[in-house]
């Protein structure tokens, strides 16, 4: 073993063989705990996920931009803004690892020009109304095939891995039951303006996604933070988030289309049904920490 000593000190003695051989194995043994502790199946399902979300996501934007003057994009990617952080959270929590080698700088470049493409599709699909109506589908799709093929190939390659030990199950923070409590909060909200006439709809919600997104950002790094509760979640927990986001997609695509079939006494009752929903999970046993 060659080393560079400290100037002024002498070079320290260099192990011999079999002391060597004892760092080799530890090295090893190292990585495989390192490996054991990222559970590959689940953030291939969790990038499956993502890249549905993502397509959803699109496709709504894409059709309600069409109601000029509508405030409705911005609940949708209010929404959207949520699942990234709490799904950050789920991928944290179980290893996610950004190791640049060659085939994820592969999956960079094709991601790259997938969103580059579907960005102009995009555009296209929004500008020029006179297009067939697939063409609003295809950004989405792009999405779905690319991002959604990688979490499927994702998959095949961990279905040799080791089952990770089940984490136990733990009733959840503190904090994270109030950011659990409050984000449902948010979600009965949005859904109540969405009943409300144009006027109460066009200000409150934007002052109301103005200061969620801040409150937010300070949060984010705390118990009451996304990713700290998307960490701590599980299906329960997931499912009824869910739930209540298509239900306000359901009717904010209502809303872009020029209906309102729903009051806002109907409105209400939804959104008040979302805040319980919430309220209940946060008492759900969550996830217990990796260690």
């Amino acid at each position: 073993m060659d080393q560079n000593p400290v100037p002024g000190q002498d070079a320290l003695a260099p192990p011999d063989a079999a002391i060597a051989q004892r760092y080799l194995d530890e090295a090893r043994m190292v990585a495989t705990r390192r490996d054991r502790a990222v559970d590959r199946r689940a953030l291939a399902w969790l990038q499956i996920a993502n890249a549905a979300v993502t397509a959803v996501y699109l496709t709504a934007f894409a059709w309600v931009l069409e109601s000029a003057g509508s405030l409705v994009p911005q609940v949708i990617l209010f929404v959207f803004l949520v699942w990234i952080q709490i799904a950050s959270g789920m991928a944290q929590r179980n290893g996610m690892q950004w190791r640049m080698t060659r085939s994820r700088w592969l999956w960079i470049a094709v991601c790259a020009v997938v969103l580059i493409t579907s960005r102009v599709v995009f555009g296209f699909a929004v500008v020029d109304r006179s297009l067939p109506l697939f063409v609003m589908f295809l950004p989405g799709g792009l999405v779905l095939v690319a991002l959604g093929g990688y979490g499927l190939l994702q998959l095949l390659n961990a279905s040799r891995d080791p089952r990770p030990p089940r984490p136990a199950r733990r009733r959840l923070p503190l904090g994270v039951r109030i950011g659990t409590m409050l984000l449902g909060a948010a979600f009965g909200v949005l859904i109540l303006l969405l009943g409300a006439p144009d006027g109460v709809v066009a200000s409150t919600i934007l002052l109301l996604i103005f200061l969620l997104l801040l409150a937010l950002m300070f949060a984010s790094r705390s118990d009451l933070g996304l990713p700290a509760i998307g960490a701590a979640w599980r299906w329960p927990h997931v499912l009824v988030f869910a739930v209540t986001a298509s239900a306000l997609l359901m009717l904010v695509m209502v809303d872009a289309a020029g209906e309102r079939p729903v009051g806002l006494g109907a409105t209400a009752l939804i959104g008040a049904g979302a805040v319980l929903l919430f309220v209940g999970a946060a008492f759900i046993p969550g996830r217990d920490a990796r260690e």
